[in-house]
């Protein structure tokens, strides 16, 4: 099937967590996939939690490719279909690789080499997909670094409640001091629209991240449905589990606005 350009990698971070990241990497994945974007999911978190929540195994894929025991050819061979099933749109297709504790090895190794081996990698499989969209662990690491030091665009779930800045902070701190692609957008998950709160918070979110008009890089946000943990316990991404939900409709509209950024970025 016709590919939609280079592939374009967006890295989801938080280092605080709770925001819904991994939630967020892989409804963007598959609603991108229902699209019929070819989209492959990488798992970069020790926890493997993308990987559980897509229906798969963990699997030690990532952490063999990231610390050079394995190649970037049998990463590829490693990659693991996440569609189960659900209706995407010719050429859509959903692949993960898959990760597991051995990820915490890496910890220490330099994000330089970490960065050299995942963008080997991306190289390798580019004339396989449309999007790579990469899950990265919920604090600080040499992964993170790696993550961001390796992508396109760079996006930030914030989920409401009490310190729910802290962790956008702390990566536009984090892509400060390293020098790696800047915090492209931020987008508010879990919102009450009945609360005030939420809803400043959402406005609050939507103007720390200017796009290139210095209006809000992303305008988008998630709303709070039982929906979001039924996807997590049936491990079904949830544009797949429940289409018509306000979930998977706001994740729709964020995928609206990334595929804007991704156009723009393609430019």
């Amino acid at each position: 099937s016709p590919r939609h350009g280079p592939m374009r990698i967006v890295t989801f971070s938080n280092l605080k967590g709770g925001s819904a990241k991994t939630t967020s990497t892989l409804a963007v994945a598959a609603e991108l996939a229902r699209r019929g974007r070819a989209v492959l999911a990488v798992d970069l978190d020790p926890q493997a939690t993308l990987t559980t929540s897509a229906g798969l195994e963990p699997g030690p894929a990532a952490a063999s490719l990231l610390s050079g025991d394995g190649s970037a050819e049998e990463a590829r061979a490693a990659l693991a279909d996440a569609s189960g099933g659900a209706d995407l749109a010719d050429g859509g297709a959903l692949h993960v690789l898959p990760a597991d504790r051995r990820l915490l090895r890496l910890e220490r190794t330099a994000p330089v080499q970490l960065s050299r081996r995942l963008l080997a990698f991306l190289d390798l499989v580019e004339g396989d997909y449309d999007v790579a969209v990469v899950d990265t662990p919920p604090q600080a690491s040499a992964l993170v670094t790696a993550a961001l030091a390796s992508t396109d665009l760079v996006l930030v779930p914030v989920a409401s409640g009490r310190g729910a800045l802290d962790g956008l902070g702390d990566v536009v701190e984090l892509t400060e001091k390293f020098g790696t692609a800047p915090v492209t957008g931020a987008f508010v998950t879990r919102v009450n629209t009945s609360s005030l709160h939420d809803r400043e918070l959402v406005e609050y979110v939507a103007d720390q991240i200017a796009g290139p008009d210095g209006e809000p890089a992303i305008r988008a946000f998630v709303r709070e449905t039982v929906r979001v943990r039924e996807a997590e316990m049936a491990r079904v991404p949830v544009p797949f589990y429940a289409p018509r939900s306000t979930a998977a409709q706001d994740y729709a509209a964020l995928v609206d606005e990334v595929e804007a950024l991704l156009e723009r970025h393609n430019s």
